[in-house]
């Protein structure tokens, strides 16, 4: 039977459905019509030749900051995500229950990209880097976070809670503790940022509970994953184990390589690979954007099969999500065309340790809901 569209010649990473292959990816009517091997496809409306090059499912970046215009650091979704293969993204905490309804109808409902979100636990949300949201749970505005996530339930995903030192001053904990027991009410996950917490990991970290994220895992100011010997606590181990996930959110500053190769020395690798985007990271070297963060876990020894789960098939169960980061026969037919450039460029972690990349995935070509969105304009 004839479908609308054919990628051919490429190689098909889809980890939902265990391929790594050679092989033509089927599309018809706005969702995958699944795979066949290459020679055995049909007659197509369209056909775009994927020589050369990988074929993945729409990426899907778990961590970054969409809330552009009601907050500083906000990007625009569709115009700097769609080119970079990424289909889908998690915003985490640009808005909290006084300001969603703003972010929902100014970016959410107009994007193209599929956009989710988790509420942050201050009101305010992430309007700004000048100063930091109010956490002291005394304002927490649990009414009004329960009728937003029975309103967008298809929508919001999480509660975000900010744990830094410097932001919970003599609060320690509490706003953690406040975050948990907003989502046992809503019946949700948190998504915690960690950099530089008020104690060490293993005094927090048994407090996650299955399915809450442990953002900005391989981040090195102050208490990290690490102990005192340089291992993974086995605290950190056994919270894995319970089905915490550990999501990368590497920004500019939210990571060190030492305590990311002691991770895969050890196996411990990321459940999710994000990039904390806002303005200031977006294009920059140290960020850019998703594939540029891929090719630094691929330049440090992740397999190809492990950094494309981590931006498709996982971050789609955190979101509920099974249509999606799969190209399964069904699912909507959102894909991402990749090819593995030679280059020589660095990227350089906050201590100013600098890896050098010798090969970079380079975005081709963005299909949205079966449509042709995006494509490099010779290929």
């Amino acid at each position: 039977m004839p479908v609308s569209l054919v990628i051919r010649g490429g190689t098909v990473v889809d980890p939902a459905g265990g391929v790594h292959k050679p092989a033509s990816v089927l599309i018809e009517d706005g969702r995958s019509a699944g795979i066949c091997e290459p020679g055995a496809e049909p007659a197509a409306a369209q056909t775009i030749d994927a020589s050369g090059c990988i074929v993945t499912p729409g990426l899907i970046d778990t961590h970054l900051h969409m809330f552009y215009g009601g907050t500083e650091n906000g990007i625009l979704p569709d115009v700097t995500l769609l080119p970079m293969g990424v289909t889908a993204g998690i915003d985490q905490g640009s808005a909290g229950a006084g300001n969603f309804q703003a972010f929902y109808d100014s970016i959410i409902s107009r994007s193209r990209v599929h956009v989710f979100a988790a509420l942050n636990i201050s009101t305010q949300g992430l309007i700004t880097s000048r100063y930091p949201e109010n956490l002291d749970p005394e304002f927490t505005a649990l009414p009004d976070i329960e009728r937003l996530f029975e309103r967008y339930s298809g929508v919001l995903c999480g509660i975000k809670v900010r744990i830094s030192k410097e932001l919970v001053g003599e609060l320690g904990l509490a706003p953690l503790q406040n975050a948990i027991a907003a989502a046992e009410k809503v019946g949700t996950r948190i998504s915690v940022h960690t950099t530089n917490p008020p104690v060490p990991v293993p005094q927090f970290i048994g407090m996650f509970r299955k399915g809450d994220i442990y953002s900005h895992a391989f981040q090195g100011r102050g208490f990290s994953i690490l102990n005192g010997r340089g291992q993974i606590c086995e605290e950190v181990h056994d919270a894995r184990k319970r089905g915490v996930l550990f999501d990368t959110a590497d920004a500019r500053v939210h990571y060190l390589y030492v305590v990311i190769k002691e991770a895969l020395a050890e196996n411990f690798l990321p459940d999710t690979i994000s990039t904390d985007l806002v303005q200031g990271s977006l294009f920059q070297s140290g960020v850019f954007g998703l594939p540029r963060v891929m090719s630094k876990y691929l330049e440090l020894g992740v397999p190809l099969v492990d950094v494309i789960r981590a931006v498709t098939v996982a971050p789609a169960k955190v979101i509920n999500r099974p249509d999606l980061g799969t190209l399964s026969a069904g699912a909507t037919a959102d894909v991402a065309i990749f090819r593995l450039t030679p280059c020589k460029t660095q990227i350089v972690d906050r201590e100013k340790d600098a890896l050098t990349l010798r090969s970079i995935l380079v975005p081709q070509c963005t299909i949205l809901n079966g449509k042709v969105i995006f494509r490099q304009f010779d290929f």
